[in-house]
């Protein structure tokens, strides 16, 4: 499942993307029709492993969501008609082993959800 639509910017140590429209029926984190900002934790994640792949990895990868922490959840629900979220990842992390990205996801009326995504994430050459 690709949440991101596109990558807006992105530097060797950030990455600002946009997500793919939420407010569409079938949008995979719905639950009941309803998106609860807690769920936009997998947009971060999404970002961060584009942004591994741009500059660190360099290519396809696989990688695993391996801990979430410092998680703040700054609004409860996504409201239907807000524009399209903005996903903004930051590398702390990253070694042989895996890498921390500092997250947030927002809409026009500021951020939902934020915290840090520890990933673990092997080369499709390795």
């Amino acid at each position: 499942m690709r949440l991101i639509e596109r990558i807006v910017s992105a530097d060797e140590a950030q990455i600002h993307c946009i997500g793919i429209n939420h407010a569409v029926g079938n949008y995979p984190l719905r639950l009941d029709g309803r998106l609860f900002s807690v769920a936009l934790v997998e947009l971060g994640a999404q970002a961060a492993a584009a942004h591994a792949s741009l500059f660190d990895i360099k290519g396809s990868h696989t990688g695993l969501l391996i801990a979430l922490q410092n998680v703040e959840v700054l609004r409860h629900e996504v409201e239907k008609n807000s524009e399209n979220l903005e996903i903004f990842a930051n590398q702390l992390h990253f070694d042989a082993n895996g890498a921390i990205y500092g997250f947030r996801v927002s809409d026009e009326h500021g951020d939902l959800v934020k915290g840090r995504a520890i990933l673990k994430m092997k080369g499709a050459a390795e």
